[in-house]
């Protein structure tokens, strides 16, 4: 190396390295309360101290305060309204959901209380989905509200796009809401179709200069499609065509009171991102309670960063598991839970539930594979099974509780869900509902190979090493 540009790498390491040290206390205030979280980022800013410094100011100071309080004002001023529509337009009371009676009152903006009287309808990957969402759009008279995090320019894409084109035409008011960073790669001409049009189309947390680092981690992951405020879907299932091909994955198609659950979570995203009020009894209380046999009582979870102590997604999922009492089946393609989940986890196998985790075999975020696959000894080792699915990329989101309770969104069992993203997803009550998705995963676990000792002991030893130098980084993940 010339003379020059070694002196050059000198000061740039020793500055970098000076700058790892005074971000030091950055990462200890940011980090309080979560000791493995703050020793990762340590580890990091020392290990390499120009990539930490760079990660750290721009991806890893996750609470960015501007940005929560802008969230949490544009709350507080539609939260009135939307409260005066609710109460006019109240759904038949269900018992609290998980048990939930002393909420703190930031967690029940999240955590909606339970309404009787829906119906469910699981929808298994996006073959199946797809034709029911295209066929509401389809039958819409007065509005269509869509929120996906991936909004694809592709075939898939292009046949959604048209299809909301058309009905905005016909005097249907069409609004579709995407992520400013999952949808980076949506095209000028393919939003330029949607508004001519008459779509209203806005970018939750558009990619700027100002919005960098509140873009990158505020992630809105949402998938929620509303249909005249008679039907709505939500799920894991993005509007893009990879989805049709090896992705494994699922939606719910409900009717009944839950769908104003989902339309307000719609309306607050939309009001943050453009600045219209969806609070009003047009939008609202449309979808009456059903009797029957398969009536089912839910609940919608919505969660976020804007959250300012606990995130409801976390807490819910938390008091899922530490109730469980006979059966606890989960499916997720990204396992990374955290002690206290891990904990509620092992406690229910001590308790003799059926724990089973659905993994898949191959993500598409190999990090997170690697991280996972790190807690399978301890998962084993608690008498927990774990299956990894072979056919395609598994990207379902869903858990069932005893014989009685699912639950099924958009949310993953890892840090970004729990702390990162904003997430909706939706506990379902109903013994059929939990059949139908109990006979799913049972079905997908004959295509599934079961983790064993023997099986990781025979892994070689640099990916056992790889896999635990992952789970040193999970805390960021």
């Amino acid at each position: 190396m010339p003379e020059g540009a070694g002196q050059w790498w000198a000061v740039l390491q020793l500055g970098s390295t000076a700058l790892a040290v005074a971000s030091i206390p950055s990462v200890l205030l940011r980090r309080r309360g979560r000791p493995m979280a703050a020793l990762s980022w340590i580890l990091v800013l020392v290990a390499l101290p120009v990539l930490g410094v760079a990660l750290w100011w721009l991806l890893g100071r996750m609470h960015l305060e501007r940005q929560r309080r802008r969230r949490r004002r544009a709350h507080e001023r539609l939260a009135p309204a939307l409260t005066a529509v609710r109460d006019r337009v109240r759904a038949p009371a269900a018992r609290p959901v998980l048990g939930f009676c002393r909420l703190p009152d930031h967690l029940r903006r999240g955590i909606f209380p339970a309404s009787a009287g829906n119906r469910c309808r699981l929808l298994v990957d996006a073959t199946t989905a797809y034709p029911e969402m295209e066929r509401a759009i389809e039958a819409a008279r007065h509005h269509v509200h869509a929120l996906f995090y991936i909004w694809r320019d592709d075939a898939t894409g292009r046949r959604f796009r048209d299809l909301l084109c058309a009905k905005a035409r016909e005097g249907v008011e069409v609004r579709a809401l995407y992520d400013g960073i999952g949808s980076l790669g949506l095209s000028h001409a393919y939003k330029r179709a949607l508004r001519d049009a008459g779509v209203q189309v806005a970018t939750f947390l558009p990619l700027g200069v100002r919005t960098l680092r509140a873009a990158l981690n505020f992630r809105n992951h949402r998938k929620i499609l509303v249909v005249d405020a008679e039907r709505a879907f939500v799920g894991g299932i993005n509007i893009g065509d990879e989805y049709t091909r090896d992705w494994h994955d699922l939606a719910v198609e409900l009717r009944g009171p839950v769908v104003d659950q989902l339309q307000e979570v719609f309306a607050d995203d939309w009001h943050y991102a453009a600045r219209e009020d969806l609070a009003s009894a047009d939008y609202f209380g449309k979808s009456p309670a059903v009797d029957g046999a398969d009536a089912a009582e839910c609940a919608v979870i919505a969660s976020g960063p804007d959250f300012p102590a606990y995130n409801p997604t976390h807490e819910a999922l938390f008091a899922a598991v530490v109730t469980a009492q006979s059966r606890l089946w989960i499916m997720t393609p990204y396992f990374v839970p955290g002690p206290a989940l891990m904990a509620a986890l092992r406690s229910a196998a001590f308790r003799g539930v059926d724990v089973r985790l659905y993994l898949p075999r191959r993500s598409d975020v190999r990090l997170v594979e690697m991280a996972a696959r790190s807690y399978y000894p301890d998962l084993l080792d608690a008498g927990i099974r774990v299956f990894e699915y072979l056919p395609g990329f598994l990207h379902a989101k869903a858990a069932i509780v005893d014989e009685s309770l699912a639950f099924l969104g958009s949310a993953n069992l890892d840090a970004r869900s729990f702390r990162l993203n904003f997430e909706a997803s939706c506990f379902v009550t109903s013994a059929s509902f939990v059949a139908q998705l109990a006979a799913m995963m049972a079905a997908d676990e004959a295509r599934c190979s079961e983790i064993t000792r023997d099986y990781l002991a025979a892994q070689p030893a640099a990916r056992q090493i790889v896999d635990a130098a992952a789970h040193l980084l999970s805390p960021l993940l």
